[in-house]
């Protein structure tokens, strides 16, 4: 059968095996491979009990504490921004933010011991000098208008607890949030961007064999071979993905014992969260290595991934824009999986999805056509 003559192709190698471990290598790196000591316990109303901490837009609690971590990487001159790290500024740019600083306490940065907000400071004039200060540090900062909120850190009440707790059992139904946890990092670290190499070498491999002018001529048509190429990389590269996710997630099945379990959760996120990934990111490479003889989708689609990693890291919507190769959710541990949140933005999860699966057909589409136009010798590069 064509299907596990090409897949056999995919998996029997070095290469595939050197996938897979950076696969496990990367995903054990997260912490998403083993949640066995990560359990999600029911709040006790009891007044002593910690229930963790969360982001809101409160001005009083913001300002201060925006002003502060500002003052403290000024009197440092070492600013942390995303993705650069720690940004030194020269002279006439720090001068910039000693001014902003200046107006925003009232004192002189250079000789206060501390800063302290000025009290007649609207919270819309302090956005906008947070915001300059994050142009000035060239984007990426926390001080930009909408990343203030991560300075607006209150605790959780016994109220909101109860109400996650609630929506982890009955709509995570427990496993939901550790499959998305999984996924978020899978789609982000690994299958947005390894899958590149599986399909170039693929492509690649009939021409290094100097097979090109027999596979040419073959009977098989071109719409098949191509489909089923497709298919076999595909299957080739989500199938160490849904073992290590079912590992990970039956990691915490008997931590949740009488508890009513959602057992096809990471089937269901890695299906729908990370294949649309890895589909577009195979159809690209399969069709620029048809059209070019080259491996230049490596090069391609790991700019893309860098540009994509990069976009959108501070704030949720952003992170579920339609045009994002890996969309984000990243919870971290013990953090009630933003439950609210997914299901907030669950319908711009779907449509990127689906955007992104349909585009991957469209490619495939156009490679069996470049692929049949070279079988009847057009199309045919010149050295």
């Amino acid at each position: 059968m064509l299907f596990w003559h090409e897949f056999r192709k995919t998996v029997c190698g070095t290469a595939y095996l050197l996938f897979v471990t950076v696969i496990v290598i990367a995903l054990n790196s997260q912490g998403v491979l083993d949640f066995q000591n990560e359990i999600v316990t029911e709040p006790n109303p009891s007044a002593s009990q910690n229930y963790g901490t969360k982001y809101e837009e409160n001005p009083a609690v913001i300002m201060p504490a925006a002003l502060q971590s500002l003052y403290a990487e000024f009197r440092e001159n070492k600013y942390q921004t995303y993705p650069v790290g720690f940004v030194k500024l020269d002279d006439d740019k720090q001068q910039k933010i000693a001014e902003i600083l200046s107006e925003l306490s009232g004192e002189n940065p250079d000789n206060a011991s501390e800063l302290s907000v000025r009290t007649d400071i609207s919270y819309a004039k302090f956005k906008a000098l947070m915001q300059t200060a994050d142009d000035i540090l060239g984007g990426g900062s926390d001080y930009a208008a909408k990343s203030l909120i991560h300075y607006g850190r209150v605790p959780v009440t016994y109220e909101e607890a109860a109400k996650r707790y609630e929506l982890v059992k009955t709509y995570d139904q427990f496993t939901g949030g550790y499959a998305r946890l999984f996924c978020d990092y899978a789609a982000a670290m690994a299958l947005s961007i390894l899958p590149v190499f599986p399909a170039v070498i693929m492509s690649m491999r009939d021409r290094r064999a100097k097979m090109s002018e027999l596979i040419y001529i073959r009977a098989t048509p071109a719409a098949k071979l191509l489909l089923v190429r497709y298919l076999a990389v595909t299957a080739a590269v989500m199938l160490p993905v849904l073992i290590l996710s079912y590992g990970s997630n039956s990691s915490i099945w008997r931590m949740y014992s009488g508890m009513k379990l959602d057992y096809l959760a990471p089937l269901k996120y890695d299906l729908g969260w990370i294949l649309p990934s890895a589909m577009i990111v195979i159809a690209v490479s399969m069709c620029l290595t048809e059209l070019t003889n080259t491996p230049i989708a490596v090069a391609v689609c790991s700019l893309w991934w860098f540009i994509d990693i990069n976009l959108g890291i501070q704030s949720v919507s952003a992170s579920y824009s339609l045009l994002r190769l890996a969309p984000r959710h990243n919870a971290g541990a013990l953090s009630y999986f933003m439950t609210q949140d997914f299901a907030d933005n669950l319908p711009r999860l779907i449509a990127n999805r689906l955007l992104f699966a349909g585009l991957s057909i469209v490619l495939v589409l156009v490679t069996i056509v470049i692929y049949e136009a070279k079988r009847r010798g057009k199309l045919t590069w010149k050295k």
